[in-house]
């Protein structure tokens, strides 16, 4: 049993106060294919082109308060490499999608523990994999999809790929299992702040930073605990090899729909089960304002804790769909995308599918897609 600090309580209380509602319940694991590339973005600078973030900071997270509620936790996947594009300093357009996380504390922390139940893929799950209609002219695409209710996932083409702002999802991880020692040494409220604006507006020098406080004030050896992190809780497709906005000439930022996938599930789980570090996570991620991807085309009331990715011919977005009938987990990865209004486009009507699909039921009148 994990007895968490004063800090670590006020981390939890102040990352619950963004939001409480109730989630439902789940578990997730599975794949399949579809093609394959990628690439890579670059230059040290503040925010242009093409990558996540490009918004300036969010207001830090507020303080303590009180707790809210829970929900289930991911698992493990696989590699491979590639080159690339450019980065960004903002995403295009926004969509519909309302936000309203749970949260609540909890002694130990799932994070790093084995998988307790092992998911699989049944029939259902590979009608709706082989019903996914990929742009055929517009990148090489990848998905992965978690029925939380059934506890059965499965994936499309789940190879490694261009994380672009997605391996945010990492650094947060990684800075929320060494919560203690960051915020003792650089303050509770930096700390806070960073992570609020990495989340939900995907700001590139928050991220930077939480990497240069992981090393000790060096962005180097910050990524080597990213990477530790990753490989410690079987993220094997997962790799920080370059800063936010730097060149990607000797190396970039990779991670699989699986990996993602994986990673929210445990984030899910983990507030389910009280756990304060998942409960954390998982109110940043329902705060984010992105919502132009896999929310866009949501039915009202249906809430998307997400993050996006982008970089100019990439675009990413993973995210838990909850407070609906059947909670699930979609992630989307794409690369070598020509037309980048046509794949967000696509991400959020098949977001838009996948959800119907498990929650036809749930659809009322008026309710249809946009």
């Amino acid at each position: 049993m994990h007895h968490w600090s004063a800090k670590t309580a006020g981390m939890v209380l102040a990352a619950s106060i963004l939001a409480l509602t109730q989630l439902s319940c789940g578990p997730e694991k599975t794949e399949e294919p579809v093609s394959q590339t990628a690439e890579a973005p670059a230059v040290t600078e503040p925010e242009t082109a093409k990558e996540e973030s490009g918004e300036t900071a969010g207001p830090a997270l507020p303080s303590p308060s009180e707790s809210p509620k829970a929900e289930p936790s991911p698992e493990q996947p696989e590699i491979s490499p590639t080159p690339a594009a450019e980065d960004e300093g903002g995403e295009v357009s926004e969509g519909e999608g309302t936000l309203s996380p749970p949260s609540e504390s909890a002694p130990d922390s799932v994070f790093g523990q084995p998988e307790t139940s092992e998911p699989a893929t049944d029939e259902k799950m590979q009608t709706l994999l082989s019903s996914l209609a990929f742009p055929s002219g517009n990148g090489t695409w990848s998905a992965y999809v978690c029925d939380l209710a059934e506890n059965t996932e499965g994936a499309v083409n789940p190879q490694r790929q261009q994380a672009a702002s997605l391996i945010k999802l990492f650094i947060m991880g990684s800075v929320y299992e060494n919560y203690d020692a960051l915020t003792s040494q650089y303050g509770q409220e930096s700390v806070d702040g960073n992570l609020y604006s990495m989340i939900t507006v995907s700001d590139n020098d928050a991220a930077n930073t939480l990497v240069s406080y992981l090393g000790g004030g060096d962005g180097t050896a910050g990524m080597n605990i990213v990477n530790q992190y990753c490989s410690a809780n079987g993220y094997s497709s997962t790799h920080m090899g370059r800063l936010l906005l730097q060149s990607n000439e000797f190396d970039d930022n990779y991670t699989s729909v699986t990996d993602c996938g994986y990673f929210l599930k445990r984030v899910y789980e983990g507030n389910k089960e009280g756990d304060p570090v998942a409960a954390a996570e998982f109110s940043l991620l329902a705060a984010q304002t992105r919502r132009n991807k896999i929310p866009a085309q949501m039915p009202e009331g249906v809430s998307v804790a997400n993050k996006t990715g982008e970089l100019a011919d990439v675009e990413n977005d993973a995210g838990i769909i909850y407070n609906v009938q059947n909670d699930l987990i979609v992630v989307f990865m794409s690369e070598n995308v020509q037309e980048v209004g046509s794949a967000q486009s696509t991400i959020a009507s098949l977001s838009r599918q996948v959800y119907d699909y498990y929650n036809s039921s749930a659809v009322k009148d008026g309710d249809a897609a946009a």
